[in-house]
């Protein structure tokens, strides 16, 4: 009986269960985010497939075409010779056990301090237009946008609040 060797379950997905072939790093990436469930950076999922790709082109299961932006990479024949099981990851395991809401907490900070930002340029636009009332006209759509930046970073600050105070409220009922 042949031993399967274990790949990660992204790669398993992707190359053996939906049997893609022929892809760019981005197209590998884009079907990865597609394919997941959970809401990762489009940054650092790019990362990981990229490393995936390069482990399995050093075990010359996948080889390569192209350059750059251009570059495509092939199944080779070892790898459809081989049999391959999904391997679960410590970091699946403990987000399927407890949730790490770290990132919720920095989008909420980073969206706050944006926020912050915006209001200081609302504010200097008023002072500009009170001390300078011939630029209302070239500073009021400029004015108009950074209120509806504010509304929109408003609305992000909110609903974050909000999902943080939940879970707080949820970890000290336990």
């Amino acid at each position: 009986m042949k031993r399967s060797t274990k790949i990660s379950a992204m790669m398993h997905k992707l190359l053996i269960e939906k049997e893609i072939d022929g892809f760019s790093v981005v197209e590998l990436r884009d079907a990865s985010l597609s394919a997941s469930d959970c809401g990762m950076d489009p940054d650092e999922a790019r990362r990981m497939v990229y490393r995936q790709i390069l482990r399995f082109t050093k075990n010359d299961w996948l080889i390569s075409e192209g350059k750059g932006q251009k570059k495509r990479y092939f199944q080779t024949n070892l790898f459809k010779g081989l049999q391959f099981q999904p391997k679960k990851h410590t970091a699946q395991l403990r987000l399927t056990s407890s949730p790490d809401y770290s990132l919720l907490n920095r989008e909420h900070s980073q969206y706050k301090a944006e926020l912050e930002i915006v209001l200081s340029e609302i504010d200097e636009y008023q002072s500009l237009n009170r001390r300078f009332p011939e630029l209302e006209t070239k500073l009021s759509p400029l004015l108009e946008q950074a209120k509806e930046r504010s509304v929109h970073l408003l609305g992000k600050v909110n609903v974050l609040t909000n999902a943080l105070n939940t879970l707080s409220e949820g970890t000290v009922s336990c």
